[in-house]
């Protein structure tokens, strides 16, 4: 019986698959964990500035950038078999306005890098649901700054 030589057999299921190149699955998540625990932070300190129904959405943008937070946690888990060594940046001192428009820009890249991330084998649709998130997060910091009176 011929013997079979298992990294040439990986290499044309590679090719069949028509994944010759891999890609890095882990590349740019620890910065993504990072990024939403830091939003998630600058959320709940935007919702101490606020009462009532503005004050609601931004504890509700909290939990859900904590939630994503632990999901792409899960996922580097899984991809690396080790958990990941990351550490929320302390928000900035800002206004209140200067801080959504911030927000508003990381969730539109975070939007992307979900969408990007979306055809993932064994993710995508994780990474598809988080890019809906995403999708509200923005709507609702348009709503937020459309509504808001100057403060600081």
């Amino acid at each position: 019986m011929e013997t079979i030589d298992s990294a040439k057999a990986a290499r044309v299921w590679q090719r069949v698959q028509g994944t010759a190149h891999p890609v890095n699955r882990e590349q740019g998540l620890g910065e993504l964990i990072m990024q939403k625990w830091t939003d998630a932070t600058t959320y709940l300190l935007l919702s101490r500035r606020f009462k009532g129904r503005e004050n609601a959405i931004l504890r509700k943008l909290f939990q859900e950038e904590q939630t994503q937070t632990n999901c792409l946690k899960g996922i580097y888990t899984l991809i690396t078999g080790n958990h990941p060594t990351v550490k929320a940046l302390s928000p900035k001192q800002e206004t209140t306005e200067s801080a959504l428009r911030r927000l508003y820009g990381r969730e539109m890249h975070a939007l992307a890098q979900y969408e990007a991330r979306s055809s993932d084998p064994e993710y995508g649709q994780v990474f598809a649901r988080l890019a809906q998130q995403e999708q509200e997060h923005c709507r609702l910091i348009l709503e937020l700054l459309g509504n808001s009176k100057k403060r600081k």
